[in-house]
Formats: structure tokens, C-alpha cells, sequence
């Protein structure tokens, strides 16, 4: 007589993705002032790795021209000579390189104007901020509540809003010991996905976000999924996906017990 298995869903969860509408203005304000108050520290760093132009030759235009190489086809006309006047010009450029770096990275600079002149271009930081949310003021996204809910963070229960649902109890489906690290990799992995493919759905261009959709959730079950506990849980989903009727990308977790 066959022995009936029994499975139950322990945890369900599924949450819709929106890019914030604009990133707070405090935060922009601290990228402002946090990466103009690390121009010194950028300039010391670059001059302790280029000290002189020997370095520059060793870490850089030796480096570079092997690197860039490779990429002017072996057919391509005078490519040896392409190669020499690059070369050439390279390995004679670190005083005009040094020149530069010390005017950017002055007081009241290129690098101060520039991150002042581009700190409009951080409102696309929108984009992962909507995913991973902001504890303090937009609470958890739906890139951290997705494994969250199956790695054992109950805190997650207080951050559900109206576009999330939740059934079944937070559980942790992983191996012991793997959780933290099977945040630490799904969290960016479900972030990247979501985000490359909200950028592919607002351009119209569906096929390319399905396949985004469709590579990050291979990385998933290649990586985050590969440390479930299968003894304990029949079947474990982390993923994201494309919802037709609400017009919005989200982020699923499903945990199923033997």
C-alpha cells in the first residue's frame, strides 16, 4: 500500500512593484553632501594608487592597451597602427592626467560643480528605492519582503501595505546557517531584475521584459534556491514576475512543506 504524502503551503506572499514617485529630498541632499566630503579622500586615494608616472604606465596605459587590444579585430585596416598611435598616446599622457585630477578634485572644482550640476540625475535612484523600499519612510519593498517572509524575518509581518498580500506564517526554508547569506544574494537579485524590467515595460518593450524576468528568476534558482532545506520543504518559489491585469511587475515567494 503506497504511503500518501501530505504538503501544505506554510507562507504565500506577493507584492507589486512601483518605482517611487521621487526620491525625498533629504536623501538627495545627503548624496550631495556626502560625496562632495569624500573629494578629498578621492583625490588622496587616486594619488596614493598613481603615485608617479611609472604607475601610471604599470597600472594603467600597459593595462589598458592589452586590454583594448583584444577588441580591434586582427582584419581591421593599419590595426597596428591604431594600436601604436594608442599606445603611444596613453603611456605619454600621465602629467596632462595629473593635471587634471588635481584641478577636478579642487575645492570649488569640476568634481564639486559636476555632483551639484548631476544631482538631479540621482531621481532615477526612485527605481531601487520602490524595490527595497525605505525602512524609515516607505517601509520594506517587495525585494526584501519576498525573502524575507522565507528566511525567517518576522518584522516583515508589520511592513505589509495594500499592494502586498500574505498568507501562512514566516518561515525559514534554508539550510541551517544560510539564510543571512541567502538574503545577501537574492535582495540585488531581485532589485536588479525588477528595476531592468520596470526600464523594458515603460518603453513598450515586453519581450525584453519577459527575458529579463526570465533571467533573473534562473539566477534565483541557480543561487538563493539552491540552499533551501529540501527536506523540510517540498517546494520553495522566489521570483519575480509580470502581472497583465494590474499592469505591474512584482515580487512572489511560496514555501510548500512535506
Amino acid at each position: 500500500m503506497s504511503r500518501v504524502i501530505h504538503v501544505s503551503v506554510v507562507v504565500e506572499y506577493k507584492g507589486y512593484y512601483s518605482p517611487l514617485s521621487e526620491v525625498p529630498s533629504e536623501i538627495m541632499n545627503e548624496w550631495e553632501t556626502t560625496l562632495k566630503a569624500e573629494r578629498a579622500h578621492i583625490l588622496s586615494a587616486l594619488q596614493e594608487k598613481i603615485a608617479n608616472a611609472t604607475d601610471w604606465l604599470n597600472k594603467i596605459a600597459n593595462p589598458a592597451y592589452n586590454r583594448w587590444s583584444g577588441f580591434v579585430d586582427d582584419a581591421w585596416e593599419d590595426r597596428d597602427f591604431i594600436l601604436l598611435k594608442y599606445k603611444v598616446k596613453l603611456k605619454g599622457a600621465y602629467d596632462e592626467w595629473n593635471t587634471g585630477i588635481q584641478n577636478a578634485f579642487a575645492e570649488g572644482g569640476t568634481f564639486d560643480v559636476n555632483v551639484t550640476n548631476k544631482k538631479s540625475k540621482f531621481q532615477k535612484a526612485r527605481y531601487p528605492m520602490g524595490a527595497v523600499g525605505i525602512k524609515y519612510k516607505t517601509a520594506w519593498g517587495p525585494a526584501y519582503k519576498a525573502i524575507a517572509v522565507i528566511s525567517g524575518d518576522e518584522r516583515v509581518t508589520t511592513y505589509m501595505g495594500t499592494e502586498d498580500s500574505l498568507t501562512g506564517s514566516v518561515c525559514n526554508v534554508f539550510l541551517t546557517g544560510a539564510a543571512r547569506l541567502a538574503r545577501a544574494i537574492a535582495v540585488p537579485a531581485l532589485v536588479q531584475g525588477l528595476v531592468i524590467a520596470q526600464y523594458a515595460h515603460e518603453e513598450g518593450l515586453a519581450a525584453e521584459r519577459d527575458a529579463v524576468i526570465s533571467a533573473v528568476n534562473t539566477k534565483l534558482g541557480n543561487t538563493v534556491l539552491k540552499m533551501v532545506d529540501t527536506a523540510a520543504f517540498s517546494e520553495v518559489i522566489l521570483e519575480i514576475g509580470y502581472d497583465d491585469i494590474a499592469d505591474k511587475l512584482y515580487a512572489h515567494a511560496k514555501a510548500t512543506s512535506v
